[in-house]
Parts: structure tokens; C-alpha cells; sequence
């Protein structure tokens, strides 16, 4: 409650024309080349964004030279959500992050 007595509604955002509503939970798909430290890497760096979620390994590619990594994590805003984004991407050997 607020100081007139009103629910707090928690906080939004927008994301192209859809409501966002923080905290929620957040699922990211990482497409990356299939390398044997691969899922080491992406535990690392969600570790030092102090996110400790389980990165579960999915499917690989008919060749073998992609497998996807999927994790679930609850975001507290945009900015974590946008950070968390951008530190996958920035990982060598990853080719997309949905």
C-alpha cells in the first residue's frame, strides 16, 4: 500500500505493444555450437550475474555442430532481463539466444 491507502502495482514495462510485469519468470533458449565446455561456460556466466539456475541441454542439430541450452529465471526488471540477454550473446561459440 501507498501512502493513499492504494494496492502498488508492481512495476511494467513495455515490449512491443505487450505488458511486461516484473518480477517474472524469464525462459531463454541459447542455440550454440556444440562444444564440450559449452554449458560450463553458460553456468559461468550466469553465476557472475549472480543467477543460479539450472541451464538444461536440449536438442542437438541433425550434423551435430549446434545444441540448444534452455533456462528458466526470474527476472526482477527489464534491465536484468536485457543484461541477462546480452551476456549469452556475448559468449563465443553461441549463435542465438531466444
Amino acid at each position: 500500500m501507498n501512502d493513499t491507502n492504494r494496492p502498488v502495482s508492481p512495476p511494467t514495462d513495455s515490449f512491443d505493444g505487450v505488458e511486461l510485469v516484473f518480477p517474472q519468470e524469464c525462459h531463454f533458449k541459447v542455440i550454440a555450437e556444440d562444444q564440450e565446455s559449452m554449458h560450463f561456460v553458460i553456468e559461468t556466466v550466469l553465476m557472475e550475474l549472480g543467477i543460479h539456475a539450472p541451464v538444461v541441454e536440449g536438442n542437438h542439430s541433425a550434423q551435430g555442430r549446434y545444441v540448444t541450452y534452455n533456462i528458466s529465471v526470474r527476472v526482477e526488471s527489464r534491465e536484468m532481463m536485457n543484461a541477462i540477454d546480452h551476456e549469452l550473446r556475448s559468449i563465443v561459440g553461441v549463435r542465438m539466444v531466444l
